[in-house]
């Protein structure tokens, strides 16, 4: 005769399976179809509240760090371009100087000490008693990319186009000390990320650097 007893103890059990209840489990059913031993069956677990908290605060800290790691290349990319603008900067002083020393100061300006010279046919440059003048039309020329209007820069303070960079002639408020010298608009600190040029028409002419604002 079947055990009615054993028969109910595992149709209990097997209810218990499906329904995949997850508090208990039930190890064995006895003689009599008593249930033998009563246990905690292990839950499967998700993540706590502060389980989450704290992946959302890694991935924060993660985010943060990559868009520093970001915002410093930027920095480096345009510290480096300073660094070599002023570079060609003296090259292009060195290069006046070579060229003054060939064929002679230039033609002579309207202006006292002033001489123009011609690296090529289209780049007429204004020096100043042998160097390049503090404009467009005189530092500015002497690198590529610069836009000079058809009635010249002499005493303009007005930006001016210079590849990347934004030119400004002596006398403005955009580069330290009003220097002349070109600058990254798009720096965080314009004018702390910029190349100066310093020159009063006597001595040679000071190049300065600033990435303290890149």
């Amino acid at each position: 005769m079947p055990n009615i007893g054993m028969m109910a103890c595992k149709r209990t059990m097997e209810l218990f399976d499906v329904m995949d209840i997850s508090t208990v489990y039930f190890s064995a059913c006895g003689k009599r179809g008593r249930l033998l031993a009563v246990q905690p069956k292990q839950a499967v677990q998700g993540f706590t509240l502060i389980e989450l908290v704290m992946v959302m605060v890694i991935l924060g800290i993660l985010g943060a760090t990559a868009i520093s790691a970001y915002a410093n290349l930027g920095s480096d990319a345009r510290i480096a371009s300073i660094k070599g603008l002023a570079g060609a900067v003296n090259s292009s002083l060195s290069i006046a100087r070579a060229f003054t020393a060939v064929r002679g100061q230039g033609t002579a300006g309207t202006q006292v000490n002033i001489t123009w010279i011609n690296i090529d046919a289209a780049t007429p440059v204004r020096l100043w008693n042998g160097y390049p003048d503090r404009w467009c039309d005189g530092i500015g020329m002497m690198l590529t990319g610069t836009s000079v209007s058809p009635g010249g820069c002499y005493l303009s303070t007005a930006a001016v186009s210079s590849g990347s960079f934004t030119f400004y002639g002596y006398g403005n408020g955009m580069i330290p000390n009003g220097d002349a010298g070109w600058r990254i608009e798009n720096a965080p600190d314009p004018r702390n990320c910029a190349v100066g040029y310093r020159y009063g028409g006597t001595g040679t002419p000071a190049v300065i650097v600033y990435t303290g604002g890149c």
